[in-house]
């Protein structure tokens, strides 16, 4: 098979890794099935839209001081960003207003245009909340 017999858009939108489109500006262009699912987003809510529009920073880090994110740091330096473990809570969409705990695994991969400016950052997440709730679970058992 050939590259251009591939759909890479529909491997991107069927991919186990929920994944998110932006531009250099932190605008929404697309997102993928497995993405929707873990934030309880329809895609017609995200497109067009700031990503802290539609997913607020959270304010600060534990220390006080205002957190930058894996994103802020991908576009500024356009560099490939890596948090292995970063809590960054959702809004319950049955629930406006009211935020969810939850932790991911987060990379953010600029792709470059030919000129190397940012043309698409990558955002892709793993989910990590049940982990980290089984590991709260274990240790109050220990406690």
């Amino acid at each position: 098979m050939l590259a251009q017999e591939i759909d890479f858009h529909e491997i991107f939108k069927v991919n186990s890794t929920a994944m998110l489109l932006l531009t250099a500006d932190l605008v929404i262009v697309d997102a993928n099935d497995e993405f929707l699912s873990a934030v309880g987003r329809p895609i017609d809510d995200l497109i067009g839209h700031h990503i802290f529009e539609k997913f607020p920073k959270m304010p600060q880090d534990p220390g006080g001081e205002p957190k930058w994110t894996a994103l802020e740091e991908a576009s500024a330096s356009g560099q490939r960003e890596v948090r292995e473990l970063t809590r960054y809570d959702v809004e319950d969409p049955a629930r406006p207003g009211v935020y969810e705990e939850r932790y991911w695994s987060v990379v953010v991969t600029p792709i470059h245009a030919l000129d190397g400016q940012i043309e698409v950052l990558e955002l892709s997440l793993r989910e990590l909340t049940p982990v980290i709730t089984q590991f709260r679970a274990l240790r109050a058992e220990e406690g």
